[in-house]
């Protein structure tokens, strides 16, 4: 399966600075989880073009946290920024996501991002994760071996890799303001 970002990710690491493609975070972390390597993929691009523009980030000034702690999203900002090793990430409970925040297979879409500044808070697009999406990823998480199953679910995480790769930023995610009101990217 082809995909492409809109952009190649760059972030400064120890004074030297990087461009991480897509594919070197799909070589990292494979294909189970690659419609979350996807949307996290696009999600750290997100905060790096909202808290820094115009200028390169340095990878070391980043923190995360998230009330959706997917394996593919997770990989995306380890590999992107690091934060996962350098203890820089936060998973925080699903109930303290603002309402705004859509359901995931486990956890809410919910993300806030700083750069030893202010900060950037935003929620995914309500209906990035399709309720099929949702059900069926339940149903595996929860045992379900079928292979009918398997290969649906297999066939739902690439198809939310490809929307992810293809939709502008304001069709993934959504600025949340105190008070929880999600406004454009």
């Amino acid at each position: 399966m082809e995909l492409t970002a809109p952009a190649t990710l760059r972030i400064r690491d120890h004074g030297i600075e990087l461009a991480i493609p897509f594919e070197a975070c799909r070589l990292y972390h494979g294909e189970d989880s690659i419609g979350g390597l996807a949307f996290g993929y696009r999600r750290v691009c997100f905060a790096l073009s909202k808290l820094s523009p115009g200028r390169t980030a340095d990878r070391r000034d980043f923190r995360f946290k998230t009330a959706f702690p997917g394996p593919g999203v997770i990989d995306a900002l380890e590999m992107t920024t690091r934060a996962v090793s350098r203890g820089a990430l936060e998973v925080i409970p699903p109930e303290s996501a603002p309402r705004c925040a859509p359901e995931a297979v486990y956890g809410r879409l919910y993300f806030e991002a700083s750069l030893g500044g202010p900060g950037l808070c935003l929620c995914a697009r309500e209906g990035i994760m399709s309720e099929d999406f949702i059900r069926t990823g339940r149903s595996v998480k929860a045992g379900g071996r079928d292979p009918a199953l398997l290969a649906h679910w297999t066939e739902l995480k690439r198809a939310l890799a490809r929307a992810a790769m293809a939709a502008r930023d304001e069709e993934l995610f959504a600025i949340v303001p105190e008070g929880g009101e999600t406004r454009n990217a």
